[in-house]
């Protein structure tokens, strides 16, 4: 396991090896968390709330308006895809202003 130095302002490097193999990037947001006797540092995506609200509002309309004689469950099944999909949009949409 690779050692890292801390510089001024509590700043690391992340090793190469390690940023590549968690396709960690220049610009990315890292989520740190104490775990026990350490930290954990993990890629994390950021989301425009009000874009990702208003997107997923208009998908559940759009559902409803065609499914309206449908099963519930049904329902409750295309609802699931709908936010399945809006999230690997959004992921889609980060990643692609990262290049």
């Amino acid at each position: 396991m690779p050692l890292v130095r801390v510089i001024r302002n509590g700043q690391i490097t992340i090793p190469k090896k390690l940023r590549s193999a968690l396709g960690i990037e220049e610009g990315d947001l890292l989520e740190v968390k104490l775990s026990q006797g350490g930290m954990t540092i993990k890629p994390k995506t950021a989301v425009d709330k009000e874009l990702a609200k208003g997107r997923f509002f208009r998908m559940v309309e759009e559902i409803r308006e065609s499914v309206k004689e449908a099963d519930p469950r049904e329902v409750d099944a295309a609802l699931a895809e709908a936010v399945r999909n809006a999230g690997k949009a959004t992921d889609k949409k980060m990643k692609s202003r990262r290049s």
